[in-house]
């Protein structure tokens, strides 16, 4: 699956306008979005391109003729869980229940609350927006934490809340949220949480308190020109109809980057020797 994406932000004080203005816009009331994502990184790192090379030995004579391709880059991968007022803890901070370990499982016929989301770095083709692939898998069973480690191997780096509202106009689906997380400094922890904080609790990670609103459009052909360029038209169409109310723009994708940044130990260990004392 591929999006088609622009970005823009609306100041907290216009929050309740916006808000007014696409559900006009899209016909419909707000849907109300809470979400729990958990990222993920790669335990082991890549073979830097060019290490074998540098070994030395016969077998490497012949190694030197080859071509030599580039290691594959490891990405980060988060999880994502559905979440409802009822799943925080009460007001106080203190927990609602019980322990109890993570579970993905689902009865018949209900909707999946965890999900497991991979995202390519966004292309590098200018077409006035965004592009990059995605790759979406819905849990139904087990504990989604064991899964992701068992997946990579991965190991649990962070953990933070999307708090906001989406519309869907045509094709085009639109998320207007914010990203909240847990105050204080937490001690080394190799899970998630089991019991979630208060939501009264949680903190902007903007403070200004200002909020994201995603236009994205998802294309299921890559390669079908005429759908590709019907999504991206579609968006741009958005865009104009926003002006003057929020203005949708292409953003930076070095800023959309979910890569794992490699250093390689020997350059490390030479940062270290370098260093003045």
């Amino acid at each position: 699956m591929h999006e088609l994406l622009l970005y823009g932000q609306v100041p907290a004080a216009r929050h309740d306008q916006v808000l007014r203005i696409l559900s006009g816009l899209a016909a419909m009331q707000p849907r109300r979005i809470l979400q729990r994502c958990i990222l993920y990184k790669p335990q082991r790192e890549p073979e830097e391109p060019g290490l074998n090379i540098r070994r030395g030995g016969t077998q490497n004579v012949a190694v030197k003729q080859a071509k030599q391709t580039a290691a594959p880059s490891l990405y980060y991968t988060k999880l994502i869980q559905k979440l409802s007022d009822n799943d925080f803890g009460k007001e106080n901070g203190l927990p609602k229940s019980t322990t109890q370990p993570l579970s993905a499982n689902v009865a018949d016929g209900e909707e999946p609350k965890w999900s497991m989301r991979w995202e390519d770095i966004p292309d590098t083709g200018d077409r006035g927006v965004s592009i990059r692939f995605t790759n979406t898998t819905d849990l139904v069973t087990g504990n989604p934490h064991e899964q992701m480690i068992a997946a990579g191997p991965n190991r649990f780096v962070t953990e933070y809340f999307v708090e906001g509202h989406r519309f869907v106009l045509g094709n085009v689906i639109i998320f207007l949220h914010r990203i909240l997380h847990e105050p204080g400094v937490r001690s080394v922890e190799e899970t998630p949480k089991s019991i979630l904080p208060s939501f009264a609790n949680l903190q902007l990670l903007d403070l200004s308190g200002a909020y994201v609103l995603e236009a994205k459009v998802r294309v299921q052909d890559f390669k079908e020109a005429s759908i590709l360029e019907s999504g991206v038209n579609e968006l741009k169409d958005f865009q104009k109809q926003m002006r003057g109310c929020v203005e949708l723009a292409l953003p930076d994708r070095l800023s959309l980057d979910t890569r794992v940044k490699y250093r390689p130990p020997h350059a490390a260990a030479a940062s270290a020797q370098n260093r003045p004392r």
